[in-house]
């Protein structure tokens, strides 16, 4: 075995090099300027990688993010122990961060990469893959071709030449073998040209040791929704007896762990029509990590919502601290704060009382007779909850309720006035950020519609039309 490789924990956070060259970013996306460091730091280290990838791909087209003090795009590489860092794309000496040698590491692996291209276990997962195609009826026997030229446009000039191709029921696959130097360009390069083309590319490999994975293993693994495929002497075999393309499968599998989401891994011999296979996104997969592992989440955070509200409306015990500590910790888990007390935080104690009011169709939380006697509290009082409260009404379906205890018109007036301040943009109205996971997390159909309002807010500063605060007196 190889000396010197990283192997990291696929939910473990990403970690950035102490000392990065280029410490800010531009994210071309949102406009913001980000720390290179609390960047990296904010994914977990599957998902940076797939970040990676994704990076690179729209590096020419349009990329996601630039050095912050030249007008270089950059991308996301990382060193031998998988530490991340942003590189320029092009360098030309004038930035004073200098991320390049005369001769750097992509350039290094780039010249493995082709060099490896006539070795020997090369040549042999090349003829395993055509051994096992050819013993499927299902792949066209005439289109099984290895290092053939494969025009991906109508450009004479763009082409490919992939390991092995084949047509499958009129679709066309490209079969690449992934080797231990697989140049990130060449895995982004080449996926991107097949899906021009109109064609699948599905990677390879001789072997696979979940404990020993390299990060060009990851970039495909991480970026193939947590599968990869392995072509070996006994899934040819297979496939020559079953006459159907056979591949040994390996996966993240997620399962529940108490209040959290943990993961093995998985090994398992599929056929090719057990596959799910993903033109746009270039993904090829037996078992849909990403969706389990959303169902899962999905699950515990509804038992964690409901926990939180049964002690909220006092089907639990109030007047000890220990349920509400627990359920503190737990949301702060899920990256959700909420106040140490549950009374310690009048803001978001009006928050949860107003939209719940809103929702039930009569006050809660208060000693108020009518639901319009809530809007006004919030309005006078908590302004900033006031978007959320609209909303939560227009979902409730609640607004004829209130219009009809506004007998003197009073209420009209004021969200009115309100809806002309939210358009303006005054700061005394705008949602409270502080609040803001916690109310995504309680009320997701509700947060999800302040969300969107911030971002558009966020794009056009000082022209905040079509306000939903609109849903406190016509519908959104």
């Amino acid at each position: 075995m190889t000396q010197g490789n990283v192997t990291i924990d696929p939910l473990s956070p990403a970690s950035p090099v102490d000392n990065p060259e280029i410490k800010e970013v531009l994210d071309l996306t949102t406009g913001e300027y980000l720390s290179v460091k609390e960047l990296i730091r904010s994914f977990r280290y599957d998902h940076l990688i797939a970040e990676r990838v994704k990076v690179r791909s729209a590096l020419s087209a349009a990329p996601l993010y630039k050095c912050a003090t030249c007008p270089s795009a950059v991308y996301l590489v990382s060193t031998p122990e998988k530490r991340f860092f942003f590189r320029h794309r092009q360098e030309d000496g004038s930035c004073p961060s200098q991320t390049r040698g005369a001769l750097n590491q992509d350039d290094i692996r780039a010249r493995k990469y082709h060099g490896l291209r006539e070795s020997e276990p090369h040549k042999r997962i090349k003829r395993l893959i055509e051994r096992s195609l050819l013993a499927d009826p299902a792949f066209q026997a005439d289109s099984i071709l290895q290092e053939k030229r494969w025009y991906v446009s109508d450009d004479w000039t763009q082409w490919r030449q992939p390991d092995v191709q084949a047509i499958r029921i009129g679709r066309r696959i490209a079969f690449e073998a992934q080797l231990s130097t697989t140049f990130l360009d060449v895995v982004v390069g080449r996926r991107d040209d097949y899906r021009r083309g109109g064609a699948q590319l599905i990677w390879i490999m001789a072997g696979f040791d979940p404990a020993y994975r390299r990060l060009t293993t990851d970039d495909i693994l991480f970026s193939n929704n947590s599968n990869v495929f392995v072509v070996d002497d006994e899934t040819c075999s297979l496939s020559e007896a079953k006459q159907e393309f056979h591949l040994r499968c390996f996966y993240r599998e997620p399962y529940r762990g108490r209040d959290a989401v943990k993961e093995r891994w998985a090994e398992q011999i599929a056929s090719f029509s057990e596959l799910t296979m993903e033109s746009e996104t270039q993904r090829t997969f037996f078992f849909d990590f990403e969706k389990a592992e959303k169902e899962l989440w999905a699950a515990i955070d509804a038992e964690l919502r409901a926990a939180f509200f049964a002690f909220w409306n006092g089907d639990t015990v109030r007047d000890s601290l220990q349920p509400w500590t627990s359920l503190h910790q737990k949301l702060a888990a899920r990256g959700v704060p909420i106040p140490e007390r549950s009374d310690g935080n009048s803001s978001f104690s009006t928050m949860v009382h107003g939209l719940l009011s809103a929702f039930k169709g009569e006050p809660v939380g208060w000693q108020f007779h009518k639901l319009v006697q809530v809007a006004h509290h919030i309005a006078e009082m908590y302004p900033q909850h006031i978007l959320a409260f609209g909303h939560a009404l227009a979902i409730a379906k609640a607004q004829d309720k209130i219009d009809s205890q506004d007998s003197k018109g009073r209420w009209q007036r004021r969200s009115r006035k309100l809806k002309e301040s939210l358009q303006q943009g005054d700061p005394r109205i705008m949602p409270d950020p502080e609040w803001l996971a916690a109310l995504c997390f309680l009320f997701p159909e509700v947060g999800s519609r302040v969300t969107r309002f911030l971002a558009r807010v966020a794009e056009q500063p000082n022209a905040v039309h079509g306000a939903p605060l609109g849903a406190l007196n016509d519908s959104t």
